[in-house]
C-alpha cells in the first residue's frame, strides 16, 4: 500500500522573520520521516512532501498526488500551522477520496475536536505514530479494524471515537532510521561557525523532557517527561551513515535537553572520535545541564554551537516560568561555553505573565552583558494550547490579556496575541525588534561574527536579519 505524507508550509508563520528563519532555522520533517521508514520497514511505499523546503503549492501536491495514488495522506501540524494544514486537507478533500490522517502535537491535544470541526480529516493520530501509522494503513481495507488501533481517531458513522493512547516506545534503538531520501541535503543548511552554509541533517538522539516549564506543551503527552535514550551506538552508526554515505557536513540535534544525561555524551563523543568521524554539530540544552569538561569533550568531537533558554533575565519572571534555573547558572553556562570554544546563542521570551517594561528591559541587560553569549533570539510570548502559561493568560494572571483566540494567530515573531499589563500588542512588537537591535548592532557582537563565521555567511544572515527587522520585500 502506498502513504503520501505532508509538511504544510510555514513560513508565513514567521510573519517579516522568515528571511532568518531561512537561513538558519529551516529543518526537515523529521517526524514524517520516521512515520515513513516504518512504513516502508512494514513492506509499503511512503514517500514525504515538504512544502515549505520544495517549494510546493496545492496544485503541485495534487500533481504528485495523481501520479503516485496513495491509499492514505498523512499531515503533520502544530498549532501555529494548523490553518495551512487544513487549508491542504480542504483542498485535496474537495477533489478526492482518498482518506486523510492528522498527526501532531496539535491533534495530542484537542484530540476529537479537530475531527468535529472539519469534516476534511479522516483521522487523527494521537502521541507517537509510528506503529499506529502502519496499523491505520493495513486496517483501511477493514474499518472494522480502526476500534483496536491505539492512539487512533476515527469516523464511525456520525460518532467520533478516541481508541486509548498507545504506550510510548520505550526501545528507540528499535526504530528504524528517519527515511531522508524525499528530502535532499542542500534543502536544509546552516552557518556553521568558521565554516559558512553548510548541508545539515536533523537528528534525534532521545525523546522526551523532565522539566515543567509552563510555556512548554509537553505533558499533554503521557510518559513523555520520563526521557528515552537511543544508546550510543545506534546514534554514532547513524551519524556515520549520514557522514559517510549521505556526505553530510553538519548535524543539528533535535532533543529537547542534549546534555541532561552526560555519561551517555560522553560516550557519545568518544564513539565518534573512536570511528574518526569528521563532521560538526549542535544542539539544545539547559545552563544546570553543562560543565567545561563536558564541553571541552564535545568541541574535541566536532561540536560547534550550543543554545540555552535563558527566557528572562528578571529573577522573578524567570521563577514564574518554573524552569528551576538561576541567573546565575545561567551566567556560568555562557561563560564555560566561550572558555571551551563553542559557540553559544540564548534565547529569551517577553511578554510573560507579571512581565513590564522594567522586567523586559532587565532581560535586555542581561543578556547584552553576559561573558559568552554570541546570538540571542527574542520571542514574544504565545500562550499555545496544552500549557500552563495559556491557562495563566486565560485567568489574567500577573496583568495577562488574550487578545485574539485564533491559532494561526500564534506566532512568535512580528506578532503579539497576549498584552500584559503596561506591554501593549505594538509594545512587545516593538521591543522585540528593538532588543535585536540593542544585541546585534554592538561593535562587540559585530568584530565577534566576523571571528567565527565565513564572511559571505555573514553577509547573507546579515541581510536577512536587517529584511527582519526593517520588513525589506525580496524578489
Amino acid at each position: 500500500m502506498k502513504c503520501l505524507l505532508i509538511a504544510p508550509p510555514f513560513s508565513n508563520v514567521y510573519g517579516n522573520f522568515k528571511s532568518i528563519m531561512k537561513y538558519g532555522f529551516l529543518n526537515p520533517p523529521l517526524g514524517l520521516c520516521y512515520l515513513s521508514a516504518s512504513l516502508q520497514r512494514a513492506g509499503h511505499q511512503s514517500r514525504v512532501l515538504d512544502c515549505e523546503a520544495q517549494g510546493l503549492n496545492i496544485a503541485k501536491i495534487f500533481e504528485i498526488i495523481q501520479q503516485e495514488r496513495p491509499d492514505l495522506i498523512g499531515i503533520t501540524a502544530t498549532s501555529p500551522e494548523l490553518a495551512n494544514a487544513l487549508t491542504i486537507a480542504n483542498e485535496l478533500k474537495a477533489r478526492l477520496t482518498i482518506p486523510i490522517v492528522f498527526g501532531g502535537v496539535h491533534v495530542t491535544i484537542f484530540k476529537d475536536q479537530l475531527l468535529r470541526d472539519n469534516p476534511a480529516v479522516d483521522f487523527g493520530v494521537i502521541g507517537e505514530g509510528e506503529e499506529t501509522v502502519v496499523e491505520l494503513l493495513e486496517a483501511l481495507p477493514e474499518p472494522h479494524r480502526y476500534a483496536s488501533i491505539q492512539g487512533l481517531i476515527y469516523r464511525d458513522g456520525a460518532d467520533i471515537r478516541v481508541n486509548p493512547f498507545r504506550p510510548l516506545i520505550q526501545d528507540l534503538d528499535t526504530l528504524p532510521y528517519p527515511d531522508r531520501s524525499g528530502q535532499p541535503p542542500e534543502l536544509y543548511f546552516r552557518n556553521v561557525p568558521k565554516v559558512g552554509y553548510q548541508s545539515t541533517a536533523a537528528f534525534m538522539s532521545s525523546r522526551g523532557c523532565p522539566c515543567h516549564c509552563t510555556y512548554c506543551a509537553i505533558e499533554q503527552i503521557p510518559g513523555w517527561r520520563r526521557v528515552r535514550y537511543r544508546s550510543a551506538q545506534n546514534v554514532v552508526d547513524e551519524i556515520e551513515y549520514l557522514v559517510r554515505e549521505l556526505k553530510i557536513k553538519h548535524i543539528s540535534f533535535n532533543d529537547d535537553v542534549l546534555t541532561m544525561n552526560r555519561k551517555r555524551v560522553y560516550e557519545l563523543c568518544a564513539e565518534i572520535q573512536r570511528r574518526n568521524l569528521r563532521f560538526t554539530w549542535e544542539g539544545l540544552s539547559r545552563a544546570d545541564c553543562v560543565d567545561l569538561n563536558l564541553l571541552k569533550t564535545m568541541r574535541e568531537a566536532g561540536f560547534v554551537r550550543i543554545s540555552y533558554g535563558i527566557e528572562s533575565g528578571n529573577p522573578e519572571i524567570l521563577k514564574s516560568t518554573c524552569k528551576n534555573e538561576t541567573l546565575e547558572q545561567i551566567a556560568e553556562a555562557f561563560r564555560i561555553t566561550r572558555e571551551a570554544g563553542i559557540v553559544a546563542r540564548g534565547s529569551l521570551i517577553i511578554g510573560l505573565p507579571f512581565e513590564n517594561r522594567q522586567t523586559v528591559e532587565d532581560s535586555f541587560r542581561f543578556v547584552n552583558n553576559l561573558e559568552g553569549i554570541d546570538q540571542v533570539i527574542i520571542n514574544i510570548l504565545q500562550p499555545y494550547p496544552g500549557t500552563k502559561v495559556r491557562e495563566q493568560v486565560l485567568q489574567g494572571v500577573g496583568g495577562s490579556r488574550l487578545l485574539v483566540d485564533d491559532m494561526s494567530e500564534l506566532r512568535r515573531f512580528g506578532n503579539a496575541s497576549v498584552e500584559v499589563n503596561d506591554l501593549t500588542r505594538n509594545r512587545l512588537i516593538f521591543l522585540q525588534k528593538l532588543g535585536l537591535l540593542r544585541f546585534y548592532l554592538r561593535p562587540r557582537v559585530i568584530l565577534r561574527h566576523l571571528q567565527f563565521y565565513h564572511p559571505k555567511a555573514f553577509l547573507m544572515d546579515g541581510l536577512a536579519f536587517l529584511q527582519s527587522i526593517f520588513s525589506w520585500k525580496t524578489a
